[in-house]
């Protein structure tokens, strides 16, 4: 190393402080599908690179992201109201409510199944519940909430679509059933989470649906206007956000973080919680970039590798990229520490710059500048260390 680089490292050395993070761009976007129907609701399916969505005229939409447009559209001429997809991802349920009006509910529903794989129509289940939105329990059961100003949650056999079970769970006073989710299951169906719609306090509940008899375990206030809060449980079930709050899914006693604004989608790995406006860090709440739009309905595909957001102004969905995720600053081969590995990284790249087409660069341009030089060295061996 000659003299010059060697003075501009020792200044930069005395003059820079650690940093936890590197400054990135966490979602990423791609572009836009116009879809040309006014979705209220939309499901990514995990495996394919497909999003669904159906409208209040009662159209099923597929989505079709290779292509970059919509490959089907089947019209059931129904009054749809919720959709999900099934655990085994082979096919797909949508939800007629019959009548779709707040003091007009039925004492049954159409649950209408579509085989993902031909898209095609493969079974109708008559639900003996007055299900107004719904997601799939443990295994041969669907759990759904009801619209009233005092409902329940009941509990269906999806081989029969017989009653098995029902637990009063607050309010639901309004007809909303648009844009993001406010009612969820876990993973295996043992859980229900639900947050109440058109009153106050606003209630966050956490019923057990793991056996035949529903209970409500948990609750906690989350609001206090006459509106809607969404929630949302990461894929690893290690966060569960409602509002503008992270709670512990087993716990709703136990804050995880709080942030600026409510969080409609997060990772599974605990890293990006995503709002309208921005996307943050889920322990600290910290700003880590704007979003590209704002749109509240939103959801991950093809695991986590994409985000979609759909906006109903301009009946466009939007195609967003997840990652890089934040990484320690100064930790170049992603080992958890700084030391002289990550040093040796940079150096061996000198001179590259970011649209080399080389991803090392990328990472060894620790500043940003977008030239791989001694800065990004200094950058390094200032963050020698311990990541934690």
């Amino acid at each position: 190393m000659n003299r010059k680089h060697a003075g501009t490292l020792s200044v930069l050395l005395a003059a820079t402080t650690c940093s936890s993070t590197l400054a990135e761009e966490y979602i990423t976007y791609v572009g836009a599908i116009d879809v040309g129907h006014p979705l209220g609701r939309i499901v990514a399916d995990p495996v394919r690179s497909k999003v669904y969505g159906i409208t209040a005229e009662g159209d099923i939409v597929f989505i079709d992201r290779n292509s970059w447009s919509v490959e089907n559209v089947v019209s059931t001429s129904r009054l749809l109201r919720d959709i999900d997809i099934h655990p085994s991802n082979d096919y797909l349920s949508v939800l007629d409510n019959v009548t779709g009006e707040y003091w007009d509910q039925p004492a049954a529903v159409f649950i209408l199944n579509y085989d993902l794989e031909t898209q095609e129509l493969s079974g109708i289940l008559l639900a003996q519940a007055p299900f107004y939105q719904m997601a799939f329990g443990p295994t041969d059961r669907i759990v759904g909430v009801e619209v009233n100003q005092f409902v329940s949650v009941h509990l269906v056999d999806s081989t029969t679509g017989g009653w098995i079970d029902s637990v009063s769970a607050g309010t639901y006073s309004s007809t909303e059933w648009t844009g993001p989710n406010f009612f969820i299951t876990n993973a295996d169906g043992t859980r229900v989470y639900r947050t109440e719609l058109a009153s106050s306090p606003n209630d966050l509940q956490m019923i057990d649906s793991s056996t035949d008899d529903l209970s409500l375990i948990d609750t906690r206030e989350i609001g206090t206007g006459f509106g809607s809060e969404p929630v949302f449980l990461n894929s690893t079930e290690t966060s569960l956000y409602a509002g503008s709050t992270r709670l512990d899914p087993n716990n709703l006693d136990l804050v995880l973080g709080v942030f600026p604004e409510s969080i409609y989608a997060a990772t599974g790995d605990d890293t990006l919680a995503i709002g309208l406006d921005s996307v943050y860090d889920p322990a600290w709440g910290t700003n880590l970039q704007a979003m590209p739009v704002s749109n509240n309905m939103m959801v991950f595909g093809e695991g986590e590798q994409y985000l979609y957001s759909f906006d109903t102004s301009t009946e466009q969905l939007h195609v967003m990229t997840v990652g890089p995720k934040p990484t320690c600053a100064g930790d170049a081969n992603g080992d958890g520490l700084v030391d002289p590995l990550d040093s040796g990284f940079v150096l061996a790249r000198l001179g590259c710059s970011v649209d080399s087409g080389d991803p090392d660069c990328d990472i060894a341009d620790q500043n940003g500048d977008g030239l791989v030089d001694p800065l990004d060295i200094g950058f390094v061996l200032a963050r020698f260390g311990d990541c934690e």
